[in-house]
């Protein structure tokens, strides 16, 4: 009967195995922080695994903790909450109405703006975090090396309108990042607003983002690993709940 027993749970454990499938894939470690004005250190870490087609995003904060999917062959992005083992679901298309629409609620701030006197119109940027002319990303090479996490880093400043943007440093040890996300760029466009779009697209034609620092806010990937990836990570777990919202903020 013990036999018996431990031969069932081999058989389960084994089948268990099977249904898991190992993909090669990439992963990596980010620590974002903001050192305010007070000396207040605001945190957030982020594990991101990459294979093809898929992207998880694991975000942990001082409040909260929170994972993304992005499913570009199925064309959804789903965000789980593990605290109540929720999700809600958002499609492309959905996420593609709120992009075009940001845009044109900004086309027509920069029209008000186009009315206004100088001193006001700086009031307005600051205010709305919109600059009056649209963004006119260019990258400058600073030839300046260095080692971060144990990659060979190159550093590139970022202007927009000649004004300075961000610093950023950009690895090739990891070589494309499409030999493991497929499509890497377009699984970006839908995690953040084409209004920056543009910038990171030119910044990972250049290779893959060690470090950054914009406007005080720093960014730092403290590990990178290309290993097999289990795909049931980029899926939703079965007994969480769906949770249709009304309005869901992008991705």
């Amino acid at each position: 009967m013990k036999n018996f027993i431990l031969f069932l749970f081999l058989l389960f454990l084994l089948a268990g195995c099977q249904s898991t499938k190992m993909v090669p894939g990439l992963y990596w470690e980010q620590l974002t922080y903001k050192v305010s004005s007070e000396g207040d250190t605001s945190k957030i870490n982020q594990k991101l695994f990459l294979i093809p087609n898929r992207l998880r995003t694991e975000v942990l904060t001082d409040y909260a903790d929170s994972f993304t999917i992005i499913q570009l062959d199925s064309q959804v992005a789903l965000r789980g909450n593990p605290i109540d083992s929720s999700y809600s679901r958002t499609t492309f298309e959905e996420i593609t109405k709120s992009q075009e629409l940001r845009k044109e609620n900004v086309r027509r701030m920069r029209a008000q703006m186009d009315t206004l006197p100088p001193n006001l119109r700086r009031l307005m940027e600051m205010d709305m975090g919109v600059k009056w002319q649209p963004e006119k990303y260019a990258i400058i090479e600073t030839g300046e090396k260095k080692i971060i996490s144990g990659l060979n880093c190159e550093k590139f400043i970022v202007t927009n309108r000649d004004s300075l943007e961000g610093e950023y440093w950009v690895t090739n040890d990891l070589g494309s990042m499409d030999q493991y996300g497929k499509d890497w760029l377009a699984i970006m466009e839908k995690t953040m607003s084409l209004i920056v779009f543009e910038k990171f697209k030119m910044l990972y034609e250049k290779g893959f983002i060690v470090a950054s620092e914009i406007k005080g806010t720093h960014l730092l990937v403290t590990k990178v690993d290309k290993k097999l990836l289990p795909d049931n990570l980029f899926y939703v777990p079965e007994y969480y709940n769906f949770i249709p919202t009304v309005t869901r903020r992008q991705f």
